[in-house]
């Protein structure tokens, strides 16, 4: 990776801001697809400039929309998900992908609100319903357990003091959902067994994985097989953040709620 000091402006495209990038935040979208051995050099042209989370501020909105030159706002950028064109100083941003920062809300605090607040919404809200039993791999840090505590978290599992999936497994009450923010396909006990700690149709979101050739087979091969033939028995489903301005919306006012 190189700064080009050279680079010119994007052009323009309908229903598009120019915003001037303030701030961008790393997310694992931005480079892991592009670790994938011979795959990953087809998924993106080069040369590209990476990143889709954003905070920054409108230079030119786009034509009829309510925001106006110089709002702060935050969102998603680029029109292609492995090149999002936010790691510069300006970038086009889909005006449906971009909304106001709320007032008392950091610009710090607003960037990550792009993909990582959509992959926490999306992953989970379609997916469940209020009462049902919802188990997160890689939740939160270790040293974060009074936050958990504080959002309702029933039960909280160290991985370094003993076996996740024997932990799940001896629970009284089966899940409704599982959101794996880990995805560990190498070690694939946790989703291989989900069937044996679920209720009937509960979906195991994976959220996150090693991008390896071999283990994309390997994974995609046990989705497609028969149960008898060695497929895996639960219901895996794999996970990309979409966009959706409804979404963001929603992630907008849940902030704007806590920082009242």
């Amino acid at each position: 990776m190189k700064i080009n000091p050279s680079a010119p402006l994007p052009k323009p495209k309908p229903n598009f801001h120019l915003v001037k990038i303030l701030v961008t935040a790393i997310s694992p979208v931005d480079y892991k697809p592009t670790e994938i051995p011979y795959i990953g050099r087809l998924l993106v042209s080069y040369p590209a400039t990476p990143r889709l989370d954003f905070a920054g501020r409108i230079v030119t909105p786009a034509t009829g929309s309510n925001l106006k030159a110089d709002d702060l706002v935050f969102g998603v950028a680029g029109t292609s998900p492995l090149a999002g064109g936010a790691l510069a100083e300006y970038a086009f941003v889909n005006e449906k992908h971009t909304l106001a920062i709320p007032e008392g809300v950091s610009i710090l605090d607003a960037t990550v609100l792009g993909v990582a607040g959509l992959t926490a919404y999306q992953s989970i809200v379609p997916h469940v319903k209020k009462g049902d039993r919802i188990f997160i791999n890689g939740g939160s840090g270790s040293k974060s357990q009074k936050l958990l505590d504080r959002l309702g978290a029933d039960v909280v599992i160290d991985y370094k003091k003993g076996s996740v999936l024997s932990a799940l497994l001896a629970t009284e009450q089966k899940f409704d959902h599982a959101v794996d923010n880990v995805g560990n396909i190498g070690d694939k006990e946790l989703w291989w067994k989900w069937d044996q700690y679920s209720n009937p149709g509960a979906s195991y979101v994976l959220v996150a994985g090693e991008l390896f050739v071999s283990s994309v087979i390997d994974m995609a091969k046990e989705a497609v097989l028969p149960k008898l033939l060695g497929g895996v028995k639960g219901k895996i489903d794999g996970f990309w953040p979409a966009p959706k301005p409804e979404d963001l919306g929603q992630v907008t006012q849940w902030i704007k709620e806590l920082h009242r």
